[in-house]
């Protein structure tokens, strides 16, 4: 079983993607997406393709944050499990497609896990912690939950490329991304002048991240 078409946050995610895929023959169609639970969970709403693709295989693809110290940056992820942290009672699971995420993790030789979706990035180590505790889970984003409760009855599998770990704290970049979905420069910047060495580190992360991204699109 594969999917049929690919879901990549909009911008460096994107990028790295199509990077890894140019040397893949008849790979399916990827559509690039916006950050950030609100802006995803319109883009959904009002995708033309939705229809199309309803009861066929998606895979959704970008970076996540570790929560688990058994998972660094550049480690790939597959989740049977997704919990809703940026819902109301934040206490609602969504499973992923069985067959295809298991096939995918066969092909790309990497594990299967649980994650957890909230409405921002998590930038400080105490938070991932306790986030990793409340939900058992190994990796935070801010799509997978949206997506599983908006096409239930998709086959969705859905894979995380670590860019940062959970023994070090980040820059504060919440305010970074817009309402959206869209990355704000300024903002950005300001932050990273703010904590230069957690900006370092979160930039080194992501890079490598990036790359481990842009080799799993090529495993495909």
């Amino acid at each position: 079983m594969t999917a049929q078409v690919i879901l990549v946050p909009a911008g460096a995610e994107y990028q790295a993607v199509m990077r890894g895929l140019r040397a893949v023959s008849h790979a399916p169609p990827v559509v690039a997406v916006p950050a950030g639970p609100a802006a995803f969970r319109a883009f959904l709403e009002s995708w033309a393709d939705r229809s199309r693709f309803a009861n066929r295989g998606i895979l959704l693809m970008g970076l996540g944050g570790s929560l688990s110290p058994g998972h660094s940056v550049g480690d790939g992820l597959l989740l049977e499990q997704v919990w809703d942290a940026a819902g109301k009672d934040g206490s609602k699971g969504y499973s992923c497609d069985r067959t295809l995420t298991q096939a995918l993790a066969q092909r790309l030789k990497i594990p299967i896990e649980t994650g957890v979706t909230c409405d921002r990035v998590i930038t400080t180590v105490t938070e991932k912690r306790r986030l990793g505790d409340r939900y058992q889970a190994a990796v935070v984003d801010m799509e997978s939950a949206v997506l599983l409760a908006a096409m239930p009855q998709a086959k969705v599998a859905i894979l995380r490329v670590i860019s940062d770990d959970c023994s070090e704290d980040l820059p504060d970049i919440a305010a970074a991304i817009g309402p959206d979905g869209s990355l704000r420069p300024v903002v950005l910047t300001l932050s990273f002048l703010k904590n230069p060495m957690a900006a370092a580190t979160f930039i080194r992360g992501s890079l490598r991240g990036l790359k481990a991204l842009e080799q799993a699109a090529r495993s495909l």
